[in-house]
């Protein structure tokens, strides 16, 4: 055994360039795959947290809590029952809730109250004894270190001469004209003991902010004795002196330690608890926590992430088998020789295997090993991820490699292992005779030529794009949820079985392009690029696998790219479409409306039929610190247009051209002439108004029709139509609700002077749009507004609306997976590239040497290998931009699946940006230099005398 380990070392040993390259390959392969489960746990678990403290802003109430309340409805006669049935449900959140280890215990209530009893002075004297007084005792766990005294003392844990002290709030003492310190006692016929009172001390909360008091309050305790809790338990729940009426128990979890197990576990127990009490107390319980809607949805957005993930990092698993098999072909092509003469040495084809394969169980071990906590800083690259190649320092995820990524990363060095192991089948299958006779074949067609593989991958790939077309013309048409199809694997490998059989479709193609390139030059070329010719055109074959690694990389880096720029421009177009500029507020305006009625009162009648407004001043925000400029914008979504035919609703949006012009944000391309053309056609007159396209094929409107607008209680304003737009700032021109009604009309939209429309409808308050010259300009923006007292009653910024739009974990995954894609595109794209040249001119070296000795300068042989890399490495890089260009244009609208097809505003529009293939084209251009100076450092050290030895070749 340690002669074959000795022997397995020393080959990985002599081929170590090549056996580091591989196991390179194979941690990219286990780290790839077991992020995803890295990434998916600690994005959800930050995207949980962050929801529950927005509930808790929102709310003010605790997300982490659990509570319960019922009525036992324990007759008198049955309350001795009563001690044995509360002690049951303890024991039930001790079992399901308390005692959970993942779940971490800030606070636990219990709260027991008796029913209500008639109670009478103990003195006549001292109280009104003809008054009518009702009232209860409670108990509430941990009363006292949430309370403070207001008057008198806290009470005695045992009775006092058979008396129970108890504390009260002051509005009980005023609402049953109580005095501290004056004994009461109960009256009633229901049991036979007399039960004496005396209200000590009288206590209000210490901290509202407190969660002790989320649920209930003690203003909501104005007939309520509070007694000790021992001796509740004592006295009225085991002596069974009064039946208990209400009971509560609260339980407060930690939230900021929940991870995605916790919370599953939270609202199993929350699920638990409520089927006990349901069987119990089927009609007077209920268990609620207030933030299960929020956790019960997560274990869905588990799987959809999970999903999104795989999707997404299928066109990097095909790039990183590719690589595998790539270089594991070239490290068994090195050793082929090695093999047959092993075979024919009498070695078994299966021993040759298992000796290749205790190499690849050592790469895949160490891959096994390192591959996890490679993947979990390729979850940070995830998690800072801001938008495609843009990285942000925020708040790290919360990563944790555990048994599941250790799993993922066994089935992936599993996989590597296999992928090794396919070439050297191949190869134990030939003698020293075979691989003789196969290298006097010549350039014969390779395998996936011969079967017609390139037309298989485009006819699949072809077939996918039409069925995927389809179904968006289905879902758009019937307004149905693409969500499923969005994260369908195949939208995402489909595009790269295209890549690949478009690459191997003009592969075919490649020995004429060279045979051409001969011709043209046959007469001209020097004798270096004469041989470069002959090489590369003879030996075509022993390109193609390299060439095909090329067009791989790099049109999965450029579709990568094109796919997240196209997403992401999208969905940020969206949101500024939305909005309509950088900052929209609205002030406090001023009105003659009658103040809400309080409780139990009804409210006042109005001043007039209409409101009455008050205008702020809008000047004021023009000199306010980094505003460019500022808009003022009414909108009316219900108002009443009159044509010649018939009056509709539509919306009507008010401006002031010029202001409005400069500080609205409006995408280039949506209307057939500039945004700007439009407003200074309306600007001359006021009564000019622009129409929506849909209303104006509806009602057959056209520029110089005449048509009326207002709304109830309004004069009307006549109005000429100047022209129609299909989009508008914040107008979506789609049906709404054409998921549920598929006949839903479309959405008018009349844009006018807001001058005319205050002069001759009414004055009602408006927004303003601010254009901001800088984001960083906000900052003082916000401040100023806060010194100079602007009362406001929105705010909403468009630039804090995308970054929480980029912090989506959905969106993180997709800008981190395809930025990662496209750098280890290019990192895998350099190391195969440099590792298979090397090993081209080791090959090589004996060629060399004679073209030396017929007297070929040095410079006349590297001048020889830049023609070979133009020819072969030049011709697959041009052939991956063109498949991956192509692949962007046919598949990349595919995307709008994402979104919802019908409601996209704007239209879904594909991005290409010019920074990404001038990155791809310098990154070609600089490896294609590395590679030849390599190269050229390479063979300069290499002597003639010792090429001249290695015989024949």
């Amino acid at each position: 055994m340690i002669a074959i380990l000795t022997m397995l070392f020393r080959k990985m040993a002599k081929n170590r360039w090549l056996v580091a390259g591989l196991l390179a390959g194979m941690c990219l392969c286990t780290a790839l795959t077991s992020s995803m489960p890295i990434y998916k746990n600690a994005s959800l678990q930050r995207m949980l947290t962050k929801e529950l403290e927005r509930h808790y802003e929102r709310t003010s109430t605790y997300p982490g809590s659990i509570v319960a309340t019922g009525t036992p409805n324990f007759q008198p006669e049955d309350v001795g029952k009563q001690a044995a049935f509360l002690r049951t449900y303890d024991a039930l959140w001790e079992k399901d809730a308390l005692l959970d280890p993942s779940l971490t215990v800030l606070d636990y209530v219990k709260e027991r109250q008796t029913v209500t009893f008639r109670i009478v002075p103990a003195d006549p004297t001292r109280m009104d004894p003809e008054e009518n007084r009702v009232a209860k005792l409670a108990m509430r766990t941990g009363l006292k270190e949430h309370v403070r005294l207001i008057d008198g003392r806290m009470p005695s844990p045992e009775p006092q001469n058979g008396v129970y002290e108890a504390l009260v709030t002051d509005s009980m003492l005023v609402k049953l004209g109580m005095v501290l310190g004056v004994e009461v006692v109960s009256d009633d016929d229901d049991w036979a003991e007399q039960i004496r009172i005396v209200p000590v001390g009288v206590v209000a909360e210490s901290d509202l902010n407190d969660m002790y008091w989320d649920f209930m309050r003690l203003s909501g305790y104005d007939a309520t004795f509070f007694v000790d809790d021992a001796l509740f338990e004592a006295e009225i729940v085991d002596g069974a002196k009064v039946p208990v009426g209400n009971v509560r128990w609260e339980a407060s979890f930690d939230y900021s330690r929940f991870t995605l197990e916790s919370a599953i576990r939270f609202t199993e127990a929350k699920e638990r608890l409520d089927a006990a009490y349901k069987q119990r107390m089927p009609f007077n319980s209920n268990v609620r926590a207030p933030a299960e809607a929020i956790m019960s949805v997560y274990e869905e957005k588990e799987a959809t992430l999970e999903s999104l993930l795989w999707s997404l990092n299928v066109p990097l698993y095909i790039l990183v088998a590719f690589y595998l098999y790539m270089v594991s072909g070239l490290l068994v092509e090195k050793q082929k020789s090695e093999v047959a003469v092993l075979r024919s040495r009498g070695a078994g084809r299966w021993q040759i295997i298992a000796l290749f394969a205790m190499e690849s169980a050592v790469l895949s071990i160490v891959a096994l090993m390192v591959g996890p906590y490679l993947g979990a800083a390729f979850t940070a690259v995830l998690g800072s991820s801001d938008s495609f190649m843009s990285f942000v320092q925020r708040k790290a995820l919360p990563v944790r490699v555990d048994g599941d990524s250790f799993a993922f990363a066994g089935a992936a060095a599993a996989f590597s292992f296999v992928v090794y192991l396919i070439p050297v089948f191949l190869a134990t299958r030939f003698s020293i005779v075979d691989q003789k006779r196969a290298s006097a074949r010549g350039n014969r067609a390779s395998v996936w030529h011969r079967f017609g593989l390139d037309a298989v991958l485009l006819a699949v790939s072809l077939y996918g794009l039409y069925t995927f077309r389809k179904r968006i013309a289905e879902m758009t048409a019937l307004g149905l949820d693409a969500g499923a199809i969005a994260t369908d694997p195949l939208l995402f490998a489909v595009p790269s079985m295209f890549i690949l059989g478009f690459g191997l479709a003009l592969l075919r193609l490649y020995p004429w392009f060279v045979k051409l390139v001969y011709w043209i030059g046959k007469s001209r070329w020097t004798a270096s690029q004469y041989s470069s010719l002959l090489q590369v055109g003879r030996r075509s074959r022993q390109y193609e696998l390299f060439m095909m690694f090329l067009v791989l990389t790099v049109g999965t880096g450029l579709y990568s790219a094109s796919a997240a720029r196209t997403i992401n421009g999208n969905m940020e177009d969206q949101i500024w479409y939305a909005q309509g500029a950088d900052v929209v507020l609205r002030q406090d305006w001023v009105d003659d409306a009658p103040p809400p009625a309080g409780p139990g009162m009804e409210a006042p009648p109005p001043v007039s039929d209409r409101i009455n407004y008050l205008e702020p001043d809008f000047d004021v925000f023009s000199s306010l610190p980094g505003v460019r400029s500022a808009a003022r914008v009414f909108t009316k979504e219900k108002a009443v247009v009159w044509t010649k035919e018939e009056n509709v609703q539509a919306r009507l949006i008010g401006i002031h051209t010029d202001e409005f012009g400069m500080t609205s944000w409006m995408k280039d391309g949506l209307l057939p002439y500039h945004f700007y053309e439009y407003l200074n056609l309306i600007a001359p007159d006021p009564r000019a108004v622009l129409v929506s396209r849909s209303m104006a094929e509806a009602f057959e409107l056209t520029p110089g029709d005449v048509i009326d607008v207002g709304w109830s209680d309004t004069s009307r304003m006549q109005a000429t139509v100047y022209g129609t737009i299909d989009y508008f700032p914040t107008f979506n021109p789609n049906p709404a609700g054409a998921e549920t009604n598929p006949d839903a009309p479309k959405p008018y939209l009349v844009v006018g002077h807001l001058e005319t429309i205050q002069n001759e409808l009414a004055l009602e308050p408006y927004d303003v749009w601010i254009d901001v010259a800088s984001p960083d300009d906000r900052e003082a923006l916000y401040a100023a507004i806060g010194e100079k007292r602007i009362q406001l009653v929105s705010i909403h910024d468009t630039n804090e609306l995308v970054a929480d739009s980029r912090s989506d974990p959905f969106r993180m995954a997709m800008n981190g997976v395809m930025s990662l894609g496209f750098l280890l595109s290019l990192a895998i794209t350099l190391v195969g590239f440099l590792l298979y040249w090397v090993l081209a001119l080791q090959g090589r070296t004996l060629q060399f040497g004679i073209f030396r000795a017929m007297g070929l300068t040095f410079r006349n042989i590297v001048g020889m290998l830049g023609t070979e890399q133009l020819l072969t490495s030049g011709a697959g890089f041009a052939i991956g931009l063109l498949s991956g260009a192509t692949a962007s244009y046919l598949f990349v609208p595919l995307f709008q699946l994402s979104f919802d097809p019908g409601r996209v505003v704007p239209p879904f529009q594909v991005m290409i940006e010019s920074q990404d293939t001038t990155r791809l084209l310098l990154f070609i251009a600089a490896m294609l230099v590395v590679a030849l100076v390599a190269l050229a450092a390479s063979l300069s050290r290499v002597k003639l005398h010792q090429a001249l030895k290695l015989g024949e070749d």
